[in-house]
Parts: structure tokens; C-alpha cells; sequence
């Protein structure tokens, strides 16, 4: 964070690759201490302060590789911290950091979207169903926080996140081919938002 607070963003993409290699190893090694205790939340708070350092480095890297790189590079630190990162939230509970976790979910939905919308006509139905199923756990995952973290706005406001939320949803759906098939999944998440 010190190399960003003094505008070297070369020096802090190094730094944040660095940890790559850790976090590998965070994830392999704290889902078989999930599984020896009886809950997740207990296992979560003997984990808290890892937990908060973990997410700091992966929100802090994406946030920086967001608006310096383009969404749609297809191999790069980016990609690599939206994997990482949707893989450790699913051991957090809900009501962690929703606001990163809200930012970081907008910003892999809108790559996904970019990404498979310039390679739609040159991808293969494989390629289609993986980038969809992530695309998928994004949104429920962000879906889940939505609803722990906003509320039913009152007459006349507007809740702009689940607006955009919707929005995002309707772009993945028409970004995938805009199936009639697949558009029951996209109602549904609509109507339980």
C-alpha cells in the first residue's frame, strides 16, 4: 500500500504478485481446518486477523489493476486476484467486508461481461458454460450480500447497488448469447432480489 500512497504502481504490482505463492497456500491450507471444526464461523474467527490482512492485499491489488489495466486483459494479475479472491470469500461469512466484496463482485462482473463480449463470436460453447458458471457463483454470491448489507429504500429513493446489480445480471445474461433457456435464471435472481 506504501507504493501506491507514492504513485509507483509497477513496485506495488510487485509486491501484490509476491504474494501469490501465500495465497495458495492460505487456501489450501485453511479448508482442512474448516473441516476438522464444527462451524465455519468459529473457524472464521481463528482466522479473522489472516482473514483481514488476505482480503486487504486481494481488494487493494484488484482496485489498483482495475484502473490502470484494461478489464478485458485475458492473462494477467487481475484475473488471477478475481480467482483467488471469489475462492477465499466463499469461507467468509456474509457480513464481511460487504462493501470491498460488493466493489470487487461489480468489477469481475463487468470483466467477465467485456472479456466474453469482444471473444463471443470466436468462443467455444465450453469456454461459454465455465465463464457463465463463474459469472453465475459471482452473482449469487453478490446477491447474498446485497441482502445482508441494503435495505428496501423508502418512497421516493432508489437503491442504485441492487439497480445495478439487476443491470449486470441482464448483461451477463445477453453477453452469453441471451438464451431464451437460460433467461429463467436471470428472473429468478431478479424476483428473490
Amino acid at each position: 500500500m506504501c507504493y501506491e500512497k507514492l504513485s509507483e504502481p509497477e513496485k506495488a504490482f510487485q509486491a501484490y504478485s509476491s504474494a501469490l505463492p501465500l495465497l495458495g497456500i492460505i487456501e489450501s491450507e485453511i479448508p482442512r481446518t474448516f473441516s476438522i471444526t464444527h462451524s465455519s464461523s468459529a473457524s472464521f474467527h481463528n482466522y479473522r486477523e489472516l482473514w483481514r490482512w488476505t482480503e486487504r492485499l486481494m481488494f487493494r491489488a484488484i482496485s489498483l489493476l482495475s484502473r490502470i489495466r484494461p478489464l478485458n486483459d485475458k492473462d494477467g494479475l487481475l484475473w488471477t486476484m478475481f480467482t483467488h479472491y471469489h475462492t477465499c470469500s466463499a469461507y467468509w461469512p456474509v457480513t464481511f467486508r460487504t462493501g470491498h466484496r460488493s466493489t470487487v463482485a461489480v468489477l469481475h462482473l463487468r470483466a467477465l461481461i467485456i472479456r466474453f463480449q469482444t471473444s463471443s463470436t470466436t468462443s467455444s460453447s465450453l469456454q461459454s458454460a465455465q465463464w457463465l458458471s463463474i459469472a453465475r457463483s459471482v452473482i449469487n454470491e453478490y446477491r447474498t450480500i446485497l441482502g445482508s448489507c441494503t435495505t428496501f429504500p423508502k418512497a421516493g429513493e432508489r437503491n442504485v447497488k441492487v439497480e445495478d446489480f439487476v443491470d449486470l445480471c441482464v448483461a451477463v445474461w445477453e453477453t452469453s448469447g441471451a438464451m431464451p433457456d437460460r433467461a429463467r435464471w436471470v428472473l429468478d435472481v431478479r424476483c428473490a432480489g
